[in-house]
């Protein structure tokens, strides 16, 4: 099967893309675009929420945590 080569770098391209949302949002906030700035935001978001996607997507699952013995109240 072949190895993805992009799988390493997926969490920084995520990460980069909340950063350009973070300066997309900073850039619309200082042009002072009226309505015009609903659309800024608009895109700002979607790439956040795609670049945090992409950041934590890898991210394995943590175990389950069944009951124990311990957790039955024995002593």
């Amino acid at each position: 099967m072949p190895r993805d080569k992009y799988l390493a770098r997926t969490p920084l391209i995520g990460m980069f893309m909340v950063f350009a949302a973070i300066a997309i949002v900073a850039v619309t906030a200082y042009q002072h675009a009226g309505w015009f700035s609903l659309i800024g935001y608009g895109v700002a978001a979607v790439i956040a929420v795609f670049g945090f996607i992409f950041t934590f997507r890898d991210v394995p699952a943590p175990p389950s945590l069944g009951p124990s013995e311990d957790s039955e109240g024995r002593s």
